[in-house]
């Protein structure tokens, strides 16, 4: 294990003592399956960073204690100003935090909002009557918050973990054995990336679609030079696949909207006419990029490739057929004693 296994059971460490002032070396070292001996090094390493932790002795045992003045957030080193910027920053943070981060966050917002005076809270919440966010379709993980938990633990311990995991591609729940490397949140969901020692490779797991997780004691040995960003460098998403080149063209009624964001690293845009634009990119993860395409509708074509274009007409043919198609929908069983009441109502009438 490294040095983040060490940092994260030293902050766990500090949390216990915080919570509970009945706390010795041995519930500690017994909390986190480790000798006592390790315990005293962390403590004396959190000592060493400046927390100001002491031991107690009362009827014959030796407590560990936090300072009384220390707990809480260390307001004073930051300025008005500062604690003033951080407090106008909460709606953007609360909204966009993931699980379990964001009732953490709150609480911590609530803090902030506690060191200022009141003339401030009302100027501040005055502002931020200005500005509001919404989150772009986040993913329902408020029951995933533990296996999250666990994950972090797993990612900081450099562990081996056992997953059940349903896959989408085959519909069916699966195995694996996985080295949990990184939780990334994009686009209001939760992704792992994990070495998968059956494939002998890195893939991306959705965190709403796993169902079951066993944190083992086997430690695995992380690259040192592996990261999210590089990894997913050419991938328009979150799923890294080899890239491709790419050209599209958008019709005037978009073009201005398209333009205006950064979509890829790598894309180029020119003029072509008529208020329509060609972009053009290196990109890997073609569900994604379908995907995109497809919310645009009759505004965006496919020019290359070849194979890309007649998938996204394949998808657009398959969406106008349906179009054309009469809809049913079963009515409901409160709908349809809705409907036999009228019927016997109306029946009544005529009889």
């Amino acid at each position: 294990m490294g040095r983040n296994a060490q940092l994260i059971r030293q902050w766990a460490i500090l949390k216990q003592i915080e919570t509970n002032r009945w706390t010795t070396i041995l519930d500690i070292a017994e909390t986190h399956i480790v000798s006592t001996k390790t315990i005293r090094r962390d403590l004396a390493a959190l000592m060493e960073a400046g927390f100001p932790l002491y031991d107690e002795r009362y009827e014959g045992k030796v407590y560990w204690r936090l300072n009384e003045e220390y707990k809480g957030l260390p307001l004073a080193t930051l300025s008005l100003s500062e604690t003033a910027a951080l407090y106008f920053s909460k709606k953007l943070v609360v909204n966009l935090a993931a699980p379990p981060f964001s009732d953490d966050i709150a609480s911590a917002f609530t803090k902030i909002e506690s060191a200022l005076p009141d003339r401030n809270i009302k100027f501040l919440d005055s502002l931020d009557n200005m500005i509001s966010v919404r989150a772009d379709a986040p993913k329902d993980l408020e029951h995933q918050k533990t296996r999250i938990r666990l994950l972090m633990e797993a990612i900081g311990e450099e562990v081996q973990v056992k997953m059940q995991y349903f896959s989408v591609h085959s519909q069916q729940k699966k195995g694996y054995t996985i080295h949990p490397y990184r939780l990334l949140y994009f686009r209001g969901g939760l992704y792992l990336f994990a070495f998968v020692k059956e494939y002998s490779q890195i893939r991306t797991f959705a965190i709403e679609r796993i169902e079951s997780l066993e944190k083992t004691r086997e430690p695995f040995e992380k690259p040192s030079d592996f990261s999210v960003e590089s990894y997913l460098e050419s991938a328009f998403g979150v799923v890294k696949e080899d890239p491709f080149d790419v050209e599209i063209i958008f019709n005037s009624d978009i073009s201005e909207y398209v333009r205006s964001r950064v979509w890829h690293p790598s894309q180029q845009v020119r003029e072509i006419g008529n208020g329509r634009i060609s972009m053009k990119m290196h990109v890997g993860g073609e569900f994604e990029l379908v995907s995109w395409i497809l919310s645009f509708g009759p505004s965006a074509v496919v020019v290359s490739p070849e194979r890309l274009r007649r998938r996204v007409e394949a998808e657009l043919v398959r969406a106008a057929e349906n179009y054309r198609k009469e809809i049913t929908v079963a009515p409901t069983r409160k709908a349809k004693k809705v409907e036999s009441k009228k019927a016997a109502a109306a029946a009544g009438r005529r009889g």
